[in-house]
């Protein structure tokens, strides 16, 4: 029999001839990487330029030399002051004063008047014990004590015995200053340490003081102490009751080595000044204590008389010049 001639689909043909989808796929994916080692390439060169355009920058910066202030090391009292809210009490009573007579009399004068500051040994008034028909003879009424004259009791014409009160003096010797001390502060207080003080009716004006006493007991709501303090100079126009801003020292440490809080730097987390050697700076790590508003406490790694840079731009290696 004769064998039938098969057609030939050439369209099925060319379509199993051509490139897969996964062939054009892999071809995109290898066009790829080709393109990003080249990007890649090309930014390490202008990275290396760049590299080294700045490394030429930096040592251009370290071959200027550096104006600087600098001061030393020196040990020193360091003092930290503490800012609170007080007020003016008085630890005393009011002070009386009686005549030194042993019958009644009249009034015959009066030297005071409310206000006026009184001291030990002054005359403050005259009362007549004679009777009639006796000779005049005023006796004295001084004062055993000073003080202002907060209330004057009696007037000329008035009948005063030996248990009448003259007059009330009230003692500006007797004024303290009350205050409270927040916990944290406790523990570096210690009797003598000095205050400043103002009151808010004279702004400006600066009364001194002492600390006197520190409570042992602790307020378990405000967690503070009560303190006292001791006004230690003049005491003019100041009034019990009054309301004053004051200035504690809160710590105090002798022989402290001291520096400006301005030459304090960090570097890799730690604490670090620099000091001036051989017409550079150099950098130190050190270990720091109480600070102020101004002062810093350094407990190690700075020695006394080291040139410590407090203004200037610098580190470590940076040519300098103290001016």
């Amino acid at each position: 029999m004769e064998e039938k001639k098969k057609d030939i689909d050439f369209t099925a043909l060319a379509e199993n001839n051509s490139p897969s989808k996964g062939s054009k796929a892999v071809t995109f994916l290898l066009l790829l990487i080709c393109i990003a080692l080249a990007a890649a390439i090309i930014i390490k060169m202008f990275s290396q330029e760049e590299q080294a355009e700045l490394k030429a920058a930096v040592d251009d910066s370290f071959s200027a030399v550096v104006n600087v202030d600098a001061v030393p090391a020196a040990y020193g009292t360091f003092s930290k002051i503490s800012r609170l809210n007080g007020e003016i009490s008085r630890e005393g009573n009011d002070i009386t004063i009686l005549p030194d007579i042993t019958s009644s009399g009249i009034v015959t004068e009066v030297l005071i008047k409310e206000g006026d500051t009184v001291s030990v040994g002054d005359i403050i008034a005259y009362i007549d014990p004679s009777r009639p028909g006796q000779s005049f003879m005023a006796s004295p009424v001084v004062a055993k004590a000073s003080g202002i004259v907060s209330d004057l009791a009696v007037s000329v014409g008035e009948m005063a015995g030996a248990s009448t009160v003259i007059a009330t003096l009230t003692s500006n010797e007797d004024l303290i200053i009350t205050a409270s001390v927040p916990e944290k502060f406790i523990g570096s207080l210690r009797p003598g340490m000095s205050a400043l003080f103002e009151s808010v009716a004279y702004p400006g004006r600066m009364y001194e003081g002492t600390l006197s006493y520190i409570s042992p007991n602790l307020n378990r709501q405000s967690r503070s102490a009560d303190i006292k303090i001791d006004i230690t100079g003049s005491t003019e126009g100041l009034m019990d009751g009054m309301y004053i801003k004051l200035n504690l020292e809160t710590e105090h440490i002798d022989n402290a080595m001291i520096v400006p809080s301005a030459a304090l730097d960090t570097y890799l987390g730690d604490d670090v000044v620099y000091v001036v050697e051989d017409g550079a700076a150099v950098r130190k790590t050190v270990e720091t204590g109480s600070s102020n508003d101004t002062e810093t406490v350094i407990l190690s790694g700075l020695d006394e008389g080291e040139l410590v840079i407090t203004a200037g731009n610098v580190t470590n290696g940076t040519p300098v010049n103290v001016v």
